[in-house]
């Protein structure tokens, strides 16, 4: 159900997944909450299914459990942003900002980046507020997965809101002659994907990613400014080295997918498969025969087909303790698997073309996040004349990393996963040479 894919010098398109926008015919929040108690799973006499649901409620992994909020509204950073935006203007204010923002690298002609200063301003207000609210120690935003595809994520625009006057703010900066500014709101717009990133939830996870592709973008017009000198390459190494340090488990967003899969199973319990399909996928399902023939086909052999969903899941979710290269025979073996079943009786329709789909493609975007800032800390430590991090190895491919220095450039290669013409390079001045500022 995850479609989007990360690329590294440009921005990503989040599209399907779970956190679909929700088609008209689905039921209210307030009743698709009662499947979050999953009554259909619990009454289920299947005891391999049981067995699945005790180890899941064991690990805290269901939407009861994962809907729980455990930090205090005083220590929290969502309580500080969440209301910053009205709610009826958030989506137009976010797609103003990415109208804003550069396609390719982080460099604006005198019109855009009047454009974006006017933006900031008539934001600067919210701006600051968000960065007293991150100065607040734990963030929860209380994603609702009692709720299955239905939770609001409005928060995850809030945030992208705020990281891009952030951005903007670094453009004013840097055209100012002033990188030191810019610098510090890298350093907020890190603090935001980090927020964003630690939810158990796939959609905010992959935005995080994005986010970070855009403050990649923003710190490497830092790095090539003309005025940028070592006392900003050692902040930027202590700021990427702290974020690195919060960097969050792949497996918390996948055992959040996951129990957004459980929720799934009870609308199709219920008889409401087509109620969890997008328009697109009504229009596709529709053209290979009757939708109610599809949606009686899920019924029958739901407990079967579940089973299957919960065992892969916790597979994958197993697997990632492994870098993503050694995960590869997983997914490779997940398809042939699919593959081997389509024809026979027990295929699982609601696993195999709704769930399972798109997990690969977004297992490469966390990875590819993972390895776009370990590079960039392995370059910024060369130069700044700092120890190097244990980041021996892509996560991508399995390669090691390249540095080497060109000229008066640290350089930094093979973090991408070296098809189709990824091969993404970082330069940093080394500057260690030069007095601090």
């Amino acid at each position: 159900m995850r479609k989007g894919i990360l690329s590294l010098a440009v921005l990503g398109i989040l599209s399907g997944g779970c956190g679909r926008p929700p088609v008209e015919q689905r039921p209210p929040v307030e009743d698709s909450k009662e499947y979050g108690k999953l009554p259909g799973l619990t009454a289920s006499p299947d005891l391999q299914l049981g067995d699945e649901l005790a180890r899941i409620v064991e690990e805290s992994g269901t939407p009861e459990k994962l809907s729980q909020v455990t930090v205090a509204e005083a220590d929290n950073v969502a309580a500080g942003l969440l209301d910053l935006f009205p709610k009826r203007q958030v989506k137009s204010i976010r797609r103003q900002s990415e109208e804003l923002f550069p396609p390719g690298a982080f460099q604006l002609n005198p019109v855009e980046l009047t454009k974006a200063i006017d933006f900031r301003k008539k934001y600067d207000a919210e701006r600051l507020e968000a960065r007293t609210a991150l100065e607040r120690t734990q963030c929860d935003f209380g994603i609702e997965f009692m709720a299955g595809v239905l939770a609001e994520l409005d928060f995850i625009a809030v945030v992208r809101i705020c990281a891009r006057l952030e951005a903007f703010l670094a453009a004013e900066s840097l055209a100012d002659g002033k990188p030191e500014r810019a610098v510090e709101s890298l350093a907020v717009m890190l603090r935001l994907a980090s927020c964003l990133g630690a939810e158990k939830h796939v959609q905010p996870r992959l935005e995080a990613a994005y986010l970070r592709t855009e403050a990649f973008r923003v710190l490497q017009a830092i790095v090539d400014d003309e005025h940028t000198v070592r006392a900003d390459i050692e902040r930027l190494y202590e700021i990427v080295r702290e974020h690195m340090k919060t960097w969050p488990d792949d497996a918390g967003a996948w055992i959040g997918d996951r129990a957004l899969g459980l929720h799934a199973y009870e609308f199709v319990r219920d008889g409401g498969l087509l109620d969890l399909l997008s328009s697109e996928e009504l229009d596709s399902f529709g053209k290979e025969g009757s939708l109610s023939s599809l949606s009686a086909a899920a019924l029958r052999n739901v407990n079967a087909d579940e089973l299957y969903y919960l065992e892969t899941m916790r597979k994958i979710i197993d697997a990632c303790g492994l870098p993503y290269y050694k995960r590869v025979a997983l997914f490779d073996s997940i398809q042939a698997d699919l593959q081997e079943k389509r024809n026979s009786p027990k295929f699982p329709l609601v696993a195999a073309r709704l769930l399972l789909p798109g997990i690969r493609e977004s297992h490469v975007t966390q990875t590819r996040d993972r390895a776009n800032w370990e590079a960039w800390l392995l370059a910024l430590a060369l130069a700044a004349r700092r120890p190097l991090p244990p980041y021996g190895v892509n996560p991508l491919n399995g390669r090691q990393y390249r540095l080497s220095t060109e000229g008066n450039l640290v350089v930094v290669e093979d973090f991408g996963t070296g098809e189709d013409g990824d091969h993404p390079i970082i330069r940093v001045p080394d500057l260690a040479g030069e007095a601090k500022r």
